[in-house]
């Protein structure tokens, strides 16, 4: 493939990706909203465990945030009774976030609708292409990842 083929898979490729990443975020945002939480406030309530607790520091490595953007969204979570912050038994310094009982019945109906969500896309491609489509995802991620200079969590 010469030069030229390749800047026009590429410019095909990056706009795919748009669409993707426009579709995906439409979708989460109206399951979300429907809620009453924004999209970071969701994916901040999807990386906690249902049970247990993480740590600041283990919470936004999970989400691949700063400390302060993760300190932020749990604030507007807490306000919303949908998490806790207890201090660490063992470490008074270190703050632990948990579900409240009303944060993990919000983490159960989140995480049964996106499932559902997922099986019903999954649903429209062929069960040989799932694993091809996945892989190349896969590499995808690797290569952007790469080109990034791994400035950004896989």
């Amino acid at each position: 493939m010469n030069l030229t083929e390749t800047s026009i898979l590429g410019t095909k490729v990056q706009r795919q990706i748009y669409q993707l990443v426009r579709l995906y975020q439409s979708c989460d945002r109206i399951c979300l909203v429907e809620r009453g939480v924004s999209a970071s406030q969701g994916y901040t309530l999807l990386s906690l465990p249902q049970e247990g607790s993480l740590n600041m520091n283990e919470l936004s490595e999970a989400m691949g945030l700063a400390n302060s953007t993760t300190t932020r969204v749990v604030d507007q979570l807490v306000k919303k009774n949908l998490v806790q912050r207890r201090e660490d038994s063992e470490d008074r310094r270190v703050v632990r976030v948990q579900l409240t009982a009303q944060g993990r019945e919000l983490w159960q109906t989140l995480d049964t609708e996106l499932h559902d969500f997922f099986d019903q896309v999954m649903g429209g491609i062929q069960e040989d292409e799932r694993p091809v489509i996945l892989h190349a995802l896969e590499r995808l991620t690797t290569a952007l990842a790469k080109a990034l200079g791994g400035c950004c969590p896989e």
